[in-house]
């Protein structure tokens, strides 16, 4: 099988452009396969509800397993040096055939069982291909994440909408998986046939300021609290928009596009503004974003105030993952791929906390009052990403430093005008 030439490391780490090469774009489309997967849970949540009839928090189980599945992946990835193509491909391939399963399982423990092994395939394949695009662009990767992020927002866009669509027909809504392998499967292929760079040396850009002001304790802290903002809302937003806003499943299975695009305008902000503010500073401006919008959300009593809620919540919440992630691998000692490993490990924390907590409260309170804990775990995120005004990782902005022009073995520490540089070792 014929391959792709290698990519030209060194231009992606030069620092002195941002560009997307033939990979770059590759791991982008394998992460709008990632979205697809990512996106078909909560979709489908109301269709599985129905069929099982199960209550708030049974249907969250799913999630649970959702999330235990994503904690395994990433535990692995912190004790494993596995190749990244074969990881990608083969977990990528894992979750498609996983997601046949979830839609036409048809019975509880089936798709229990289904929901855990697509997250924990599709984890697989996240954590290197988020550990790609950080090798790949090392100073600029808080601009290459976030526009990561943008392709798992396209898909989060497109997935509620052929969801619904499919349900409407004969074909129904089970439908949708065999879609969403097609596109995997497709996604997997690319990757098979692309070669990618080998997994850099551990940076060593945790300077002592840095580990006082953005500690890998407290950006995992972070972490836990946006994964659980962001699954939260996406888990038992189609749920609540029919059950407590009293619109029509159908269309509140659509209303979850709203969300989605709200999270692409976000990303793509994000991607913009990283490259005139520092990561911090971003980071803050969109968990504000996200909590004024939160007022609206909850209040709501029809579907202008809650899709105005959920475009203003979902705008501010799309940038959080892959800032926090950013800062996160700028403060590990590890490689991006254990760092991120790390990441995901506590994510899949925060995707069982999160919408446990609000399906155990919708049991007494009903979902509208059980989402109070969305500007909670908005407030621990801020919280858990402040800085001191010496902390040297917020301080890189876009970068002009030269990185390692040879991909020779150095790590990205702090220059003496405070960006980002490489260092060669002694």
């Amino acid at each position: 099988m014929r391959r792709s030439p290698p990519p030209a490391v060194d231009d992606q780490q030069s620092g002195r452009a941002y560009r997307r090469d033939a990979t770059t774009w590759r791991a982008f489309a394998a992460l709008f396969a990632f979205g697809v997967l990512n996106a078909m849970l909560g979709a489908v949540l109301p269709y599985l509800r129905e069929i099982e009839h199960v209550t708030y928090v049974t249907a969250a189980l799913h999630q649970v397993a959702f999330a235990v599945g994503g904690m395994a992946a990433g535990l692995l990835a912190t004790r494993t040096t596995a190749r990244r193509r074969r990881t990608i491909v083969a977990g990528l391939t894992g979750a498609a055939s996983a997601g046949l399963l979830l839609g036409y399982g048809g019975v509880f423990p089936l798709t229990i069982i289904a929901a855990l092994l697509v997250s924990a395939f599709a984890t697989t394949a996240l954590i290197r291909l988020w550990a790609l695009l950080a090798d790949l662009h090392h100073v600029h990767r808080p601009v290459a994440m976030t526009e990561g992020e943008v392709a798992v927002s396209l898909a989060g866009i497109v997935t509620p909408a052929v969801v619904s669509a499919c349900a409407a027909t004969w074909v129904s809504w089970r439908f949708s998986f065999v879609i969403a392998f097609v596109l995997v499967i497709a996604a997997a292929t690319a990757i098979a046939t692309t070669r990618l760079p080998t997994p850099g040396r551990p940076p060593t850009n945790a300077t002592p300021e840095t580990a006082a002001a953005h500690s890998p304790r407290r950006t995992l802290v972070t972490i836990f609290a946006v994964v659980g903002l962001e699954f939260t809302l996406s888990f038992w937003a189609a749920s609540y928009l029919h059950d407590d806003v009293g619109m029509p499943q159908t269309t509140a299975v659509a209303m979850i596009s709203t969300l989605y695009a709200a999270n692409l305008v976000g990303r793509l902000l994000v991607s913009r503004l990283t490259r005139k503010l520092t990561v911090t500073t971003t980071l803050h401006l969109s968990l504000a974003t996200a909590l004024a919008g939160m007022p609206l959300l909850l209040t709501a009593t029809n579907a202008v105030t809650a899709g105005a809620g959920l475009a203003v919540t979902g705008i501010g919440i799309g940038g959080t993952f892959p800032l926090a992630s950013s800062l996160h691998v700028a403060a590990s000692s590890r490689t991006a791929d254990q760092a991120l490993g790390q990441t995901l490990t506590v994510a899949g924390i925060g995707q069982i906390v999160g919408p446990l907590a609000a399906g155990a409260l919708a049991q007494t309170t009903g979902l509208r009052l059980a989402l109070l804990v969305l500007p909670a775990l908005t407030i621990l995120a801020a919280l858990g990403a402040r800085s001191t005004p010496h902390d040297p990782t917020n301080s890189v902005r876009e970068p002009s430093a030269p990185a390692n022009p040879d991909g020779a073995p150095g790590t990205i520490g702090q220059g003496p005008d405070g960006t980002e540089r490489v260092i060669e070792p002694e």
